[in-house]
């Protein structure tokens, strides 16, 4: 019997019907602001259009738009990029709500000071409003502003935090949205365990977790028994590899092999995507290509 293999946009007829659909991080492709990671990336830098466009031509499924400050995105903005997002045939995977760490040199979730936390929520909540209009159900937070050591008792900063957070849930709640906490060593949340614990004392069906593997492989964790812990609280994937010294975010695949990992991710009915969070050195189409066809062949592998 004759087979027939259908290309599209560099995909195959197969590679549509795959476990999860693949997105990659818009700043993989953008100028990041100055002094940001060990060493710039090098060629081209785009604006967050560009980059969608980008990855669009790449044949990415999906593209996860990284927001360094809401406000910059007034009400005309979001309609253009909405508009071009619909033109593209691509998905926004979901938002990285990054204005606590670009906005401020402060901690902001834990900040004792009312103002800061009321402004971030307020952020929050024109985030969510935007990921509607680019028909986009997720939005990921991080505590990246709230770092280790802390600059209150620990016990006040995590109830400040548990409120803070909270008080996103019940916008996201209202709004139809969910939220993805992620973790990273060294911050107030550092760990899956932390993450976990957040949830319950936030108790909301809309909070859940982002797994950045990479942040993970440097807490020394195991990718699996992660995956396996989260469970249906696994709301994203940042998928990315280093040396487990530091968070080089490079393709996934340059280091590790993710092959259990994914299988954990089937076994735990996981169904979002799986978005590349890559800091490309020298290429980045190069090196988010090279992410991409490692995922594609270990995705067919495991069936």
């Amino acid at each position: 019997m004759n087979h027939v293999i259908i290309v599209w946009l560099g995909y195959t007829l197969l590679e549509r019907f795959l476990m999860w659909k693949l997105s990659v991080i818009s700043w993989a492709f953008e100028a990041a602001r100055g002094g940001f990671g060990p060493a710039q990336t090098r060629g081209v830098k785009m604006t967050l259009e560009e980059a969608v466009r980008k990855i669009a031509e790449i044949g990415f499924d999906g593209v996860e738009l990284v927001i360094w400050d809401i406000d910059a995105f007034d009400k005309a903005r979001r309609t253009k990029l909405r508009e071009e997002i619909e033109s593209l045939g691509i998905e926004v995977s979901s938002i990285g709500c990054n204005d606590n760490t670009y906005i401020w040199n402060t901690p902001v979730w834990t900040n004792p000071d009312g103002k800061v936390r009321d402004e971030m929520v307020r952020r929050v909540r024109q985030t969510i409003e935007a990921a509607l209009e680019w028909n986009c159900r997720l939005v990921g937070l991080w505590t990246g502003s709230d770092t280790i050591p802390l600059k209150t008792p620990y016990r006040k900063a995590w109830d400040l935090l548990v409120d803070s957070f909270a008080r996103c849930a019940k916008i996201a709640e209202d709004h139809k949205v969910r939220l993805a906490a992620e973790y990273k060593l060294e911050n107030i949340l550092g760990n899956a365990d932390s993450t976990l614990r957040l949830i319950q004392d936030v108790n909301s069906e809309c909070l859940g977790a982002l797994l950045d593997t990479g942040h993970s492989l440097v807490a020394r964790e195991h990718l699996p028994t992660v995956a396996d812990m989260l469970g249906d609280k696994l709301f994203h994937v940042h998928i990315d590899d280093n040396y487990g010294d530091w968070d080089r975010d490079m393709p996934p695949g340059t280091v590790h092999d993710f092959t259990g990992f994914l299988e954990q991710l089937k076994r735990v009915g996981y169904k979002g995507y799986l978005s590349m969070d890559v800091w490309p050195y020298e290429d980045a189409e190069k090196e988010v290509r090279m992410g991409r066809d490692y995922l594609l062949r270990a995705m067919r592998d495991i069936g």
